[in-house]
């Protein structure tokens, strides 16, 4: 499954109006965390899978603030792997985590960018929780299927 949230027309529309583009970010990243709070990781999903690819959009068209971009890309990032991984979706909010990563990684080739900002937010991605415990039990899970394969 291709991680995608928005249809391509609607993509088309918030990437040419910026305010709406941050409204729905707002609503979707609120939304998401209202639900995520309440243990409804189901609900979250969605909303917070929009918020994740607006704030891209924000990332990649450098409309906004670029600090700001960041951080609501970066959060956006967050509440929907933590939605995934309290679903047991381990694969997927891994792929998320990667998505984020790769993302900051292309911002560091581009020369108009806060190298030191984009370095930060890649460190935080690498060392937040959520990619942790994924890589941890992944790599667990992997170690216990190898010992099983060989016995």
């Amino acid at each position: 499954m291709k991680l995608s949230f928005l249809c391509d027309a609607y993509r088309q529309e918030l990437t040419t109006n910026v305010t709406k583009a941050i409204r729905f970010w707002q609503e979707g990243f609120d939304t998401a965390q209202f639900f995520n709070e309440q243990s409804l990781w189901v609900e979250a999903i969605p909303h917070a899978g929009r918020a994740f690819e607006i704030a891209e959009i924000f990332v990649t068209n450098k409309e906004i603030d670029f600090s700001v971009a960041y951080e609501w890309f970066y959060a956006s990032t967050l509440l929907l792997a933590n939605a995934f991984n309290s679903l047991g979706y381990t694969d997927k909010a891994y792929e998320v985590m990667g998505l984020a990563i790769e993302r900051f990684d292309r911002e560091l080739s581009l020369s108009d960018v806060e190298q030191k900002l984009v370095m930060d937010y890649l460190n935080k991605l690498h060392w937040s929780d959520n990619f942790s415990s994924s890589y941890s039990e992944n790599k667990n899970a992997s170690n216990r299927s190898n010992v099983l394969s060989l016995q």
